[in-house]
């Protein structure tokens, strides 16, 4: 092995550590930030279910809204 090769791996393992070394403090910092969270919306069963109910009843306007329409356009067909 010649001496610049083996230079070459040092810096390879100095870099792969400094990216892992790097990671880790990302995820570290990430998950002490999560300890503190301080706005938990949606979280109440109330508002969950008032969130579905809604998605429910625009569903609902949205599928009769298009019917209608369908069926206008069909009808200057007849």
């Amino acid at each position: 092995m010649s001496t610049s090769s083996l230079f070459d791996r040092g810096a390879r393992v100095v870099a792969t550590m400094s990216a892992a070394l790097f990671a880790t403090a990302i995820f570290l910092l990430g998950w002490l930030r999560a300890e503190h969270v301080t706005d938990d919306r949606g979280s109440d069963s109330s508002e969950k279910a008032f969130m579905v109910i809604l998605a429910i009843a625009l569903g609902g306007a949205v599928s009769a809204a298009a019917v209608a329409f369908v069926a206008s356009k069909t009808a200057l067909f007849k």
